[in-house]
């Protein structure tokens, strides 16, 4: 995918996680490196969107990847897209949060096929949007700014001004956008990895 750069949020507080989700680990890796990597097979272009390079400094694997400092520090995922949209080279961002285990290359492939113009595309299931599995136009900027200006930081709330699509996930396909935000969801994602061994 020539005309996109796959975005890899990594800058949350991770509050209910208790320590940063960027160094979320998968057995002996990180997750976010092995996420990176799967996505390279997809994409041209990779990048991490972090509050901070320094983070990474030292820390073995991250420098195959170009790191994008966060310049809405504090604003939250809006301010993680909007950081990537002004600084990618390409249309278009793949945007995705760093801690999901499960992220399918078949299914970001089915979504690109439906892009078509919009200016997003985020996958639904239900009733329920999923903001950080999604592709964002550049378009997208100036909207995004003036919503971070009034401090109405939910993606979401940008969306009626915005031509957006929608990827309706199937049973088989919701797994992909699975986050794991707490101790326990580690706890029982590795178990699980245990198991299938």
């Amino acid at each position: 995918m020539k005309d996109v750069t796959a975005a890899i949020l990594c800058g949350g507080k991770s509050k209910r996680m208790g320590f940063d989700k960027a160094f979320l680990m998968e057995e002996e890796h990180y997750l976010l490196l092995e996420t990176a990597r799967n996505l390279k097979s997809l994409f041209e272009h990779v990048v991490l969107v972090s509050d901070t390079k320094s983070k990474f400094a030292g820390v073995k694997g991250f420098e195959e990847f170009g790191i994008l400092e966060d310049g809405y520090i504090q604003k939250g995922p809006i301010g993680g897209v909007s950081t990537a949209l002004e600084q990618i080279q390409t249309d278009y961002a793949f945007v995705m949060a760093c801690d999901m285990p499960l992220m399918n290359l078949d299914l970001i492939d089915r979504m690109y096929r439906k892009l078509g113009q919009k200016q997003v595309l985020l996958c639904s299931h239900g009733e329920k949007l999923e903001p950080l599995f999604a592709f964002y136009h550049r378009s997208c900027i100036p909207v995004f700014k003036e919503q971070i200006e009034k401090g109405e930081l939910k993606l979401r709330s940008a969306f009626s001004r915005l031509q957006v699509g929608t990827y309706c996930l199937s049973e088989a396909e919701i797994s992909a956008i699975t986050n794991l935000n707490t101790p326990e969801d580690v706890e029982k994602w590795n178990t699980n990895i245990l198991k299938n061994k």
